[in-house]
């Protein structure tokens, strides 16, 4: 015995030794370098490992490092399990659509045993994206005296850029424009290491122009009168040149391209304002003049210092100024072409009805006269809508709560225009709601509602006694939740249960048993004898909910406990005693039905099969006992499991059977638990593990109360 337990422990030490023999390989990629995109993002590499298999549980992971080849933080590209005897194995993964650099590496991790390999040497590995580059716009660019100009790509896609001057590499950047200051065929592309040249921009010609300068002959500041004629006139006058005029830095449409004068007829006076112009020549350069500002009329100035239009609600006004440059100008005002007596010479008033109105001021000036501003138009709506909106979360059924409050009055005005009328001004309103046509008494600008206020809502607005009736907004809140419970439980004295769930007024309730409707009324409980699992749906104003399920049921089996267990094994002449606890009576019959015993105690000293009727309150609880024989005296270190039903179990001897506090392990030879249990009943190992197991050595430990008694080892033969 001395020697066996000796060749066990060198058994033990050659196993702990091997246990690590795995090396895992460096990966050999089958690509040189990684162009990804959304068309193609599939790369392969064989991995292998040597020594010896990896455990049945191990998973392998194929990393990715950072950019730099750091594995700090690796990403996961793919987990591969079921390899673990292949010792080498080609696999294919996708990287990254962030991925942007020249120096990743790609490793395997296994976790049974956890190994980490070495990874490959560095590669590149870009997401080159599907984009179409365009380069300045397709403009061709000219060069105007020593300034240069600045070509720029649409988007920004790269972190560096290559840019190319008649066809060679001119410089490398990390912006996506170019600042250029001699003539050449340009174009750039995106830097994607390996990748590039995939992605590249047009080709933009930069010519060499000659720069120039012009202005407008004349003053720069001209003061017009009406009935006048006013001409600008550009410094130079080419007719291959392209001119452009601007007023207020707006282009003034419908002119030749060639038109170096400019005559503006200011019979209106509408012309005042900023000029400028632009001139094009033959080489592509541009130039632009100063500007000229055509002002009116320094003796009598007349300037709108508040909004030409405005709209007035209720009690509201709006108040209407103008200014000049002189305080001896009389002011008179207009409304409607009509003089307002009240405003005489004052630059501002307040008005609080709609029309239009505007000021006239007197000026002795001999160009013009009587100076007027700008026409102030102010509305009042002619007619009103109101909307109403719910909260932001609302679904029909489903939302048990809402508010639908009046989101805000839209005003017609008599030009055609809408206005809208913010809540600040809502007090000039008288607000009615209606709910089916019925007036509520509510008049404030929101109604908060649950599903007992189901219905259509209207709001009916009033304004100076004329009334205006929104959209409708039909309303359908869903029920509140359900709490679907069990008032009283069936149990052996009492065999009828009590479901109850939360009580709504005229709600129909539907009971289910599993998918059985067995229930359906006004009730919100239910009275019943039957087991399952049971649920309530419950339907009101056009909305149904369901509960959750909840179980009804009579747990017997734990009622009655026997002891030492329904699973037992004697040796030859030897009584093992059964002892059950828990029940009213009972009652131990053999396999026959010949009653054997009335008490709680029952000795057996035959193995079969024996039944246990038990009874507690008005429930009858039932038990089966197996006793099984057991003649081994010594623990077996070899059994063949072939179903022959010879030596098929590793059987142990009747002493460590049944007992709580032994505890039985067998570990397979790579030191893995296979069977760990304190209710050993002689069933090891089961009938397909002699064909599937590798090596047919196995170790076993026999514990109790924590300390060792027993260890040795099995072997599974044919």
């Amino acid at each position: 015995m001395k020697k066996l337990t000796a060749t066990i422990g060198i058994l033990f030490t050659l196993f702990t030794a091997n246990s690590f023999g795995q090396k895992i390989n460096a990966p050999e990629l089958h690509f040189e370098f990684a162009c990804v995109n959304t068309s193609f993002n599939t790369f392969n590499a064989t991995f292998s490992f040597d020594e010896k298999p990896f455990n049945a549980d191990n998973k392998f992971y194929i990393e990715l490092s950072d950019k730099n080849g750091a594995f700090s933080s690796p990403t996961v590209l793919k987990t591969i399990e079921g390899e673990n005897f292949s010792f080498k194995f080609d696999a294919s993964f996708s990287l990254p659509e962030k991925v942007y650099g020249e120096d990743y590496k790609i490793r395997l991790r296994s976790t049974s045993p956890a190994i980490t390999g070495p990874s490959t040497a560095p590669f590149d590995a870009f997401f080159v994206p599907n984009e179409n580059l365009v380069l300045n716009e397709y403009q061709d660019v000219s060069l105007c005296g020593t300034s240069g100009a600045t070509i720029e790509l649409n988007q920004d896609i790269a972190d560096e850029y290559v840019w190319y001057k008649n066809g060679e590499i001119l410089k490398v950047t990390k912006d996506n424009f170019l600042k250029v200051t001699e003539a050449g065929e340009y174009y750039a592309e995106p830097y994607y290491g390996n990748c590039t040249g995939k992605i590249y921009s047009n080709l933009v010609i930069v010519n060499q122009g000659e720069a120039f300068e012009v202005s407008i002959l004349g003053n720069k500041s001209i003061e017009a009168c009406t009935e006048t004629s006013i001409v600008l006139q550009a410094s130079i006058d080419e007719e291959n040149y392209i001119y452009t005029w601007f007023k207020d830095d707006a282009k003034i449409d419908g002119l030749s391209s060639y038109m170096p004068k400019l005559e503006l007829d200011n019979s209106k006076g509408d012309n005042l304002g900023a000029y400028r112009v632009e001139i094009t020549n033959g080489g592509g350069c541009t130039s632009s003049s100063e500007t000229v500002n055509i002002l009116q009329n320094k003796s009598t100035i007349v300037e709108v210092t508040s909004p030409l239009n405005a709209v007035i609600i209720g009690d509201n006004t709006a108040t209407l100024s103008i200014k000049t440059n002189s305080k001896e100008n009389e002011i008179t005002w207009f409304k409607n072409s009509e003089v307002i007596p009240s405003a005489f010479n004052q630059s501002s008033i307040v008005v609080s009805t709609p029309g239009e109105y505007y000021a006239e001021v007197a000026s002795s000036n001999s160009c013009a006269g009587n100076v007027t501003s700008e026409t102030f138009r102010i509305f009042e709506p002619i007619a009103f809508n109101a909307s109403l909106v719910t909260d932001a979360g609302y679904e029909a059924c489903k939302t048990a709560t809402a508010t639908l409050k009046m989101d805000g009055i839209v005003g017609a005005l008599k030009n055609g225009d809408r206005v809208t009328i913010g809540e600040d001004y809502f007090h000039n309103f008288n607000v009615r709601w209606l709910k089916d046509g019925n007036y509520l008494k509510n008049t404030s600008n929101s109604l908060a509602l649950d599903y007992k206020a189901n219905g259509n809502y209207q709001v009916e607005i009033t304004y100076k006694g004329q009334s205006y009736l929104s959209d409708k907004k039909e309303m359908v809140l869903g029920l509140p939740s359900l709490n679907l419970q069990i008032e009283r439980p069936v149990t052996c004295a009492n065999l009828n249960g009590v479901l109850s769930v939360t009580a709504i007024d005229g709600a129909n309730y539907k009971w289910y048993n599993g998918n059985t409707l067995i229930n359906e009324g006004s009730l919100n409980s239910l009275t019943t004898a039957s087991l399952g699992e049971y649920r309530v749906e419950v339907a009101y104003g056009g909305c149904a909910i369901t509960s959750k399920t909840v179980t009804l049921d009579q747990n017997t089996d734990d009622l009655v406990e026997v002891y030492p267990g329904e699973q037992i094994t004697i040796s030859p002449d030897r009584v093992v005693e059964a002892t059950a606890t828990g029940a009213d009576s009972y009652q131990w019959m053999d396999a026959e039905g010949n009653i054997l015993s009335k008490t709680a105690l029952f000795s057996i000293s035959e193995e079969g099969v024996y039944t246990l009727i038990a009874k507690v309150g008005e429930c009858v609880v039932e038990k089966t006992l197996t006793v099984d024989s057991n003649n081994v005296v010594e623990i077996p270190n070899v059994i063949s499991p072939n179903n022959d039903s010879v030596n098929d179990k590793w059987t142990l001897p009747q002493k460590f059977i049944n007992d709580p506090e032994v505890e039985v392990i067998i570990c397979d030879s790579y030191g893995a638990t296979v069977l760990k249990t304190n209710k050993y009943e002689n069933n090891w190992p089961n009938s397909s593990m002699n064909n599937t197991v590798e090596t047919p050595v196995f170790y076993y430990f026999v514990n109790k109360k924590g300390k060792n008694i027993k260890k040795g080892s099995i072997t599974l033969v044919n």
